[in-house]
């Protein structure tokens, strides 16, 4: 039986320019270092950058975090958060090999990356374009979508306010007979739902948590955070939450 694929998803890092900034009361570039020790035992063989690995957008921010996880898989991914610079990231991101998508062929499996990131907004959008890559998709292999945005309410005010708007023509598209799941990030806690007969999961924050359900962003002192999937050629698959040690 062939070895299932260990993907590793990273969101919402929010690194500056100053790798003494704090957010949220956090210093984001030692909750990032702190958090890969527990990563790393997964050996995982992709990642997945799921947006607002920057909080200001400088390169200075990508050139740390690309520092930070060089080495952690064969193959890194990226697409951009509302807090991110494409551009800047691209340049950054593509001079070390990390790849933009927006589908990428992982262990039998179609990883899809779609750029919801709105300059200057904090929602998130889709256009045409920009869903254009899930008419190409190959109905007989399985298949995982990755968004910053949320797509579906995760019931916590404060972020909810934020989403990824007009969701309806992203799941107009998606067809749960070869789409196992949607993955996002941005929400900065763990969430598990569902839609259409698809998986609809968060990535939670490397560097600072929300506790669910809040009206107002209320610190997790639980810690940083990643998702993982193992995901198998067969269209099986699992996922959970890795911590920090």
């Amino acid at each position: 039986m062939p070895k299932p694929f260990t993907l590793l998803q990273l969101s919402d890092c929010h690194l500056s320019a100053d790798p003494a900034a704090a957010y949220r009361g956090q210093n984001a570039d030692a909750n990032l270092a702190r958090l890969l020790p527990a990563c790393r035992l997964l050996a995982p063989d992709g990642v997945v950058l799921s947006g607002d690995i920057a909080e200001d957008g400088s390169s200075q921010a990508y050139e740390r975090a690309a520092a930070l996880i060089d080495g952690l898989a064969p193959r890194t991914a990226w697409i951009p958060g509302n807090h991110d610079e494409r551009s800047v990231m691209a340049e950054v991101f593509g001079a070390v090999g990390f790849e933009a998508g927006p589908t990428l062929e992982w262990g039998g499996w179609q990883i899809v990356l779609l750029d919801s990131a709105v300059p200057h907004r904090p929602e998130g959008r889709l256009d045409e374009a920009r869903l254009a890559p899930l008419a190409r998709l190959d109905e007989e292999r399985p298949a995982l979508v990755f968004v910053h945005h949320q797509p579906v309410p995760v019931d916590s005010p404060w972020i909810d306010k934020y989403p990824l708007v007009e969701p309806e023509q992203l799941w107009a598209r998606l067809n749960s007979d070869f789409v196992r799941c949607v993955a996002f990030g941005h929400v900065h806690q763990t969430f598990s739902g569902e839609n259409n007969g698809i998986a609809c999961l968060s990535a939670p924050s490397t560097v600072a948590n929300s506790q669910p359900g809040m009206a107002r962003f209320t610190h997790d002192p639980t810690g940083p955070k990643a998702r993982w999937f193992r995901l198998r050629p067969d269209g099986r698959w699992l996922s959970g939450i890795v911590s920090a040690g």
